[in-house]
């Protein structure tokens, strides 16, 4: 009877713990991008900014350039380009953020993309971080809601730039260019609690689409994780009026 009952208290246990992984963010650092200038004319400088950190949008460890497997520009019209001028702002000796220039040439909107993956050993898990952000010229061809084959992706179903505050943006979450349904999570820059990391959460239905209300204007990012420290994040600026 009691080998019965320890069965049974540690099947209930295990449970708990999936549910417990699958429904809030693993407790690790995201990886994300910070954009100074997510609309800009063709022509004009855009300067993103990778980082690693759980503080939106403030730097944490510094990401070498070398460290990364991609650091990329999806143009308008479907063609990827490496991200070749890059350089890193130190904030203290491990701190900081990993800095790229584009200067978009065409008009629509442009996925920046920027991933890396770690092997796990004795002491550590395996890590895979994905980042995308949305830079737009106004009118014109787009390849934002096309997926990009990272093992996890969230892909935007609407262009931030016709958003307003208050309406939904739809989301896709993939793992292994399958839907997943998943908690999705929510912030923006400017946002403080003591007790809440993220405002905002949803979560993906069956075929991975999801709905984010977009409470204000301003920069967001949209979060979700998976198997622990498998984690996809997509940032964009929504302003006071469409563009």
């Amino acid at each position: 009877m009691k080998i019965h009952r320890l069965r049974f208290s540690t099947s209930i246990f295990l449970v708990f713990f999936c549910f417990l992984m699958n429904s809030i963010p693993a407790v690790a650092h995201d990886l994300w991008l910070n954009v100074d200038n997510p609309y800009p004319a063709v022509g004009e400088k855009a300067t993103v900014k990778v980082v690693f950190g759980h503080n939106f949008p403030y730097y944490d460890i510094l990401i070498s350039r070398a460290s990364l497997a991609e650091f990329a520009c999806l143009a308008p019209d479907g063609q990827k380009n490496e991200i070749t001028k890059t350089w890193e702002d130190k904030t203290g000796e491990r701190s900081g953020a990993l800095v790229g220039e584009i200067i978009p040439d065409q008009k629509g909107s442009y996925i920046i993309t920027a991933y890396r993956k770690i092997k796990g050993d004795k002491q550590h898990v395996a890590s895979e971080k994905y980042a995308k952000s949305i830079i737009s010229t106004g009118e014109g061809k787009s390849s934002i809601s096309k997926p990009l084959g990272h093992r996890i992706e969230i892909v935007p179903l609407k262009d931030p730039r016709d958003l307003k505050p208050g309406e939904t943006i739809p989301v896709k979450v993939l793992f292994e260019g399958k839907p997943l349904a998943t908690y999705i999570y929510a912030t923006y820059a400017g946002y403080y609690s003591e007790d809440e990391p993220f405002p905002l959460f949803t979560k993906s239905g069956e075929d991975g689409i999801g709905y984010m209300k977009i409470t204000q204007p301003g920069t967001w990012m949209v979060v979700c994780n998976h198997k622990v420290d498998f984690s996809a994040s997509l940032t964009f600026k929504v302003s006071e009026a469409s563009k």
